[in-house]
């Protein structure tokens, strides 16, 4: 089929919970619904990105049963209230792609889809159109798994990285993929020219369907049984509660031999942890940056903290740097910028506590 006639779907991930930016990210008001940028939530920005990119009606949200009140009302905004796709529980990034891709073949299944985790920050919404359009034709010529590569400005522990092997026009075939290694190792990734996964995959139904069924069977087999049930919800849950939790990169991107790299031509974040929302705002003096205008603060004798409070208390600094500062009116989070990923360990203890756990389980 002609590349021209074929329509682009963007599929936008929204069911994490965003502990690395706890205290301010909770299980009842993760990241996505939280601004960092922009007046605009995280998710509004996400999807105003994907309206430059495909047709409002090919732009869908998938998430489940904690945030659809959110997602709805913002939705509502955007004319998406029918393109919510509601998953009855969460588990991970390959059952959710895995179903709406199904659901979205009902629709049309010679769609190609783009995945948007909705946690990312693009500057330039025109390059990104480039590229993914570059993504769109390499995944229709190519039947490969597309993935947007991002050049790494550093090692970087929390991120996956892509390896190209040969390069055809503008586009690589991957070699393999290494899901978040140790510092030593990301070295040698970025010495061998590799890339940082963005997760921002482009796939055909058909190949994405193909490779579930050659690597993971006993999904594919969900597929079959989701494909047949998406009338009956009940089936849909007990087809949920039997499947195995498991990332679309665990599932697919380790495994596959049908992977290809589009090199990113945008600038890219992921606001996954503290530092990389610290790298994106303006600086203020001694490098200080604030999260909203309304934060207090002094600082003597000290530089680069990432700070965050209310406008009835003062924060002073003194003799500090590089520190997240993050004040809530029931919980404060002290963190070296360098150790933010770390921040969801302490969720874990956190969560693990019957004294604790509601300092991220429950509403602020």
């Amino acid at each position: 089929m002609a590349e021209s006639s074929i329509k682009h779907y963007i599929l936008i991930l929204c069911g994490g919970t965003g502990p690395r930016l706890w205290p301010l990210s909770r299980k009842s008001k993760p990241k996505q619904f939280l601004s960092f940028f922009d007046k605009k939530s995280i998710l509004e920005q996400t999807i105003k990105r994907s309206q430059r990119i495909a047709d409002t009606k090919n732009i869908y949200i998938v998430s489940g049963n904690d945030y659809i009140d959110r997602i709805l009302k913002i939705a509502k905004d955007f004319n998406l209230t029918k393109n919510i796709i509601i998953e009855p529980e969460k588990k991970n990034t390959a059952l959710a792609i895995l179903y709406a891709t199904i659901k979205i073949k009902q629709i049309d299944p010679n769609a190609i889809i783009s995945t948007f985790p909705s946690d990312h920050y693009i500057k330039n919404t025109a390059r990104l159109k480039q590229t993914l359009n570059k993504a769109k034709a390499v995944a229709n010529l190519t039947d490969t798994i597309v993935t947007i590569g991002i050049k790494p400005t550093k090692p970087e522990s929390s991120y996956g990285y892509i390896c190209p092997n040969q390069k055809i026009d503008d586009y690589y075939i991957a070699s393999k993929f290494i899901e978040k290694p140790d510092l030593k190792k990301a070295e040698k990734l970025i010495e061998n020219n590799c890339f940082w996964n963005s997760g921002i995959y482009t796939f055909s139904v058909s190949t994405l369907l193909s490779e579930f069924e050659k690597l993971q069977p006993d999904y594919f087999k969900t597929a079959i049984d989701l494909e047949k049930n998406l009338d009956f919800p009940k089936k849909i849950e007990q087809i949920y509660k039997q499947c195995q939790n498991l990332s679309i990169d665990k599932a697919i991107s380790e495994k596959t031999s049908k992977m290809t790299i589009v090199p990113a031509t945008f600038d890219w974040s992921d606001i996954g942890e503290w530092h990389t929302i610290f790298e994106n705002l303006p600086k203020k003096k001694d490098n200080h940056a604030t999260i909203d205008s309304q934060t207090q603060f002094l600082s003597v004798n000290s530089q680069s903290c990432l700070i965050s409070g209310s406008n009835k208390k003062l924060i002073g600094l003194v003799g500090v740097d590089n520190l997240a500062i993050i004040d809530t009116p029931d919980a404060l989070l002290i963190c070296n910028l360098n150790s933010s990923y770390n921040v969801r360990d302490l969720v874990s203890l956190m969560v693990k506590s019957k004294k604790n756990k509601k300092y991220f389980l429950n509403q602020q």
